[in-house]
């Protein structure tokens, strides 16, 4: 009796062991993801949500590669165990008893079960009851299915019946779940399948919108403050951060929604967030968004040459990644005035283009701008105005928050 106790207690610390470790690395990750989150947020504000992303990268992707390698693990456990209990009937119908069943059973393959019928095996040799020794089997492996099918055979054992006749019963019911469990979880698959596809065809339309409806609406809302109307309230970077962020948190949701659909846990769904935050990152970096200097281009068609000085700028917010001319705006000038056929911008040159940097304290440190051109040390954001004056296109630039 001693020595059983013994053996239980040293298994209940083995497995507070491991439970103590698998919380010590979810605490791990916390911390890190935590911190990078912090320091997105005190250091680069304008880019906490990649650091977001990146910290949920780090807490996700271990967790859901352990929750699919434990579903895999359970999957073969309980698919060999219908294999075990029918191979001990098949020796007890021989003449040999339970313990002796389960130990030459104990030689065949089971999968991930084999290391666990080694141990009720082992404790078998040891005097423990088989009761007590398949009773400790769902403890370990914890399978609802198992410790139902194991609580009716020990139920069995216990009341005097046939035991073998029991073992094939269960085994042959086992099959028949795992066989209509497999059907649910073909059928629910196409609810997976629909989720995905709903999601793609989602950022598919958001995609678009980001290459043709939110560049066109700042220029709109600076057009109609060149003519007199309000005012507008968000630049293109922020209309593209915000689908950005709606997309991002849409692939998050739709991914748990998918596990719950799909395998009836919503934990099984972050393996699904994964693969749609990772969709959706590659879809924006293949769309891009179009350089400062070629919305500096675009944005001076906007505004005519007159004589005098235009009354009002036309804005705009863009990420300054390379440095940049005015040969190259005036490129991208001469480029748009011939897809839409104005003559007037025929002799563009870059002597029509004049830098500026106006209450700019990036421009202290991360860049140097220049008349003619502008030079990145490190990238930053930036807000630039079009105004034309005394002959020339004047790009003045300042903090993007101003």
């Amino acid at each position: 009796m001693e020595d059983e106790i013994s053996k239980t207690m040293l298994e209940l610390r083995e497995n507070f062991r491991k439970m103590k470790k698998r919380w010590k690395v979810l605490w791990g990750l916390s911390l890190i993801a935590t911190a990078m989150v912090l320091i997105g947020l005190l250091f680069q504000p304008e880019s906490f949500g990649i650091w977001v992303i990146g910290a949920f990268f780090i807490l996700s992707v271990p967790f859901a590669f352990y929750v699919y390698s434990e579903h895999g693990r359970l999957a073969s456990i309980e698919d060999h165990f219908p294999d075990f209990l029918r191979d001990i009937a098949e020796f007890k119908r021989s003449g040999v008893t339970l313990a002796k069943a389960i130990q030459n059973a104990s030689f065949n393959d089971y999968g991930f079960l084999s290391p666990e019928i080694k141990k009720i095996a082992r404790e078998l040799s040891w005097g423990v009851s088989f009761e007590d020794a398949m009773q400790r089997l769902p403890d370990r492996v914890e399978s609802p299915m198992i410790d139902r099918a194991i609580s009716i055979i020990t139920a069995a054992q216990a009341a005097g019946g046939e035991v073998t006749t029991v073992l094939e019963t269960v085994s042959s019911d086992l099959r028949k779940l795992k066989e209509l469990e497999a059907e649910r979880k073909s059928k629910l698959s196409v609810y997976t399948m629909t989720i995905y596809a709903i999601y793609l065809l989602l950022l598919f339309i958001i995609i678009v919108l980001t290459e043709s409806l939110v560049p066109a609406v700042p220029k709109m809302q600076a057009a109609g403050e060149f003519l007199g109307g309000g005012s507008g309230s968000l630049s293109e970077f922020e209309f593209r951060e915000l689908l950005f962020h709606v997309t991002i948190l849409e692939a998050l949701f739709a991914g748990l929604i998918s596990g719950e659909m799909g395998e009836g846990k919503v934990t099984a769904g972050i393996k699904h967030s994964v693969i749609l935050v990772l969709i959706t990152l590659l879809a924006f970096q293949l769309v891009p968004p179009a350089t400062i200097a070629e919305k500096i281009g675009e944005t001076m068609l906007d505004i005519p040459p007159s004589k005098g000085v235009t009354t009002k700028s036309i804005d705009g917010v863009a990420e300054v990644t390379e440095s940049f001319t005015t040969n190259d705006v005036a490129t991208y000038v001469k480029s748009f005035a011939k897809e839409r056929n104005r003559q007037q911008y025929k002799a563009f040159t870059p002597d029509q283009v004049e830098f500026v940097a106006f209450g700019c304290t990036v421009c202290a440190t991360d860049l140097k701008v220049e008349p003619d051109k502008v030079t990145v040390i490190r990238p930053a954001m930036l807000r630039f105005s079009v105004k034309y004056a005394e002959d020339r296109y004047q790009v003045a630039f300042s903090d993007a928050n101003i």
